[in-house]
């Protein structure tokens, strides 16, 4: 019995799966020690939802030394080990390297998984060396060699094997033309015969190896999941959670993830403000830097079982703010512009996001309490339901003008002026409330009184206030949004 099946790239970028007929797809993974083929996920994922067996490969550069090219692949398809078919590329440049690098790759790889994986060659290169020692050790041939040309043809399992094995004394796998031609995709395609049911197949993916432990203990059940639908906005953002994918678009400060679900965030895309930059620490891989990203790059890994434990984002033209939901330790407070948020190398996943630009940040002095954390504008600023007054703020710009005058307990109106981070507005270790307060800048804003609530949202004109002047009515928080 044999399977027939593709193996693609990149190159394949727009081919549709479920329109493709084939048993079984091999996805290029990675090249070297730096390239990693950013469709290759998609590819994956596709298949398993479509329940066909998939491979990976790693295209051999032959730059660096086999071990280093097999950690790179290893530390980019872990999450596929013990599910797909394993491969080592060995063509082009990499060829002058010898069949001793080939092995070190191979025999690394192996340490790493548990896993044999395949070695695929074209006929001349399996002919041309003496490939003895890997055969002894058991690794399988997946052999190229165009027995018809560059003729364009369909599937032909029966295809002969060009060239014959040479020390191996069989192959596994043959692509037999690069030329193919099948329904549902206007390109050619290399095509392959398997030598083997699924069962043999799965043979071959899982080895000696077991699936990866999951670190991250049990998945549970309740807690908080962000919203289904998609939701754009000036800033939006999409999470890849541990057995669930790509969520949602979330957007200007939602939640994106889930909270109580010991779910990993493994991944993220994020459609920003002109240039963004962005930095994540993944679990066993490190600090990785993007620079000036788009909406399609994925920050993070898929695939992998890697979770992301810190992360820090920066805009060229956007003042950036953003929080992370850490396990077992919760939200983090609102981290700025550059700031890392998150722990580094403490195994605490990341299981949510908010991230939002803001327009200004404030924080508030409040009754028995003290300063609390800076908030960006959409936040509340104070407490409410705590019956503790509003004593004082501070106002961050970030650039805009913002000019502030409070009326004081027992001490009347003061007139800030323009303002900045440093200025306090009202007092501090006097037991004194804000009664009311009046704001200018390029926002609305609303105040939340004592046995009142909060009031309607107000242009910040420099003209309107809110509150009240004697009556002893105590201000205990503020809110500011973009007009």
């Amino acid at each position: 019995m044999s399977m027939n099946g593709i193996d693609i790239s990149n190159h394949q970028a727009g081919l549709n799966l479920a329109a493709v007929p084939c048993d079984f797809v091999i996805c290029k993974a990675t090249e070297g020690t730096s390239f990693v083929d950013k469709y290759c996920d998609g590819f994956v994922q596709k298949a398993i939802a479509l329940g066909k067996p998939f491979g990976v490969y790693h295209f051999a550069s032959g730059r660096s030394s086999g071990r280093a090219e097999a950690e790179f692949f290893y530390n980019n398809i872990k999450g596929y080990v013990g599910k797909g078919i394993l491969v080592l590329d060995w063509e082009g440049s990499a060829v002058n390297r010898g069949v001793a690098y080939a092995k070190e790759f191979l025999d690394r790889l192996q340490e790493l998984t548990g896993v044999k994986a395949l070695l695929y060659t074209y006929n001349n290169c399996v002919n041309s060396y003496d490939w003895s020692s890997v055969v002894a050790a058991d690794y399988g041939l997946w052999n190229a060699g165009y027995y018809a040309g560059y003729q364009q043809m369909g599937y032909n399992p029966n295809a002969p094997l060009k060239g014959g094995t040479g020390a191996w004394p069989g192959a596994a796998m043959y692509q037999y033309t690069s030329s193919g031609r099948l329904s549902g995709y206007n390109g050619n395609l290399d095509l392959n015969v398997f030598y083997g049911d699924r069962n043999a197949w799965n043979a071959y993916a899982k080895g000696k190896a077991l699936a990866p432990a999951d670190v991250d203990g049990t998945l549970r059940d309740g807690g908080q999941a962000q919203e289904m639908a998609d939701d754009f906005g000036r800033i939006s953002y999409r999470v890849h959670l541990r057995d669930i994918g790509w969520c949602n678009w979330r957007s200007d400060g939602d939640m994106a993830g889930t909270v109580g679900q010991n779910r990993r965030i493994e991944a993220i895309q994020i459609k920003g403000l002109e240039r963004t930059d962005v930095t994540v620490h993944e679990k066993d891989k490190g600090d990785v830097s993007y620079v000036n990203i788009i909406e399609s790059d994925i920050l993070g890994s898929t695939g992998e079982a890697r979770r992301i434990e810190a992360l820090k984002i920066w805009g060229d033209n956007a003042y950036y703010v953003y929080k992370v939901h850490q396990k077992e330790k919760g939200w983090t407070k609102w981290m700025q512009n550059g700031e890392w948020a998150g722990e580094k190398g403490k195994a605490l996943q990341l299981e949510a996001i908010r991230i939002k630009d803001a327009l200004v940040m404030a924080c508030a002095h409040v009754e028995n309490e003290g300063w609390l954390d800076w908030e960006p504008d959409g936040e509340i600023i104070g407490t409410t339901g705590a019956d503790l007054k509003l004593e004082a703020l501070r106002i961050d710009p970030l650039g805009t003008a913002v000019n502030a005058k409070a009326h004081i307990q027992d001490k009347g109106w003061i007139d800030y002026g323009e303002v900045d981070k440093d200025t306090i507005i009202g007092t501090v270790g006097e037991n004194k409330a804000i009664e009311c307060l009046c704001l200018e800048g390029d926002f609305e804003w609303r105040a939340h009184l004592a046995e009142s609530g909060w009031t309607d949202w107000t242009e910040a004109d420099g003209v309107s206030t809110l509150g009240t002047v004697g009556q002893s009515l105590q201000m205990e928080a503020i809110e500011i949004r973009r007009k």
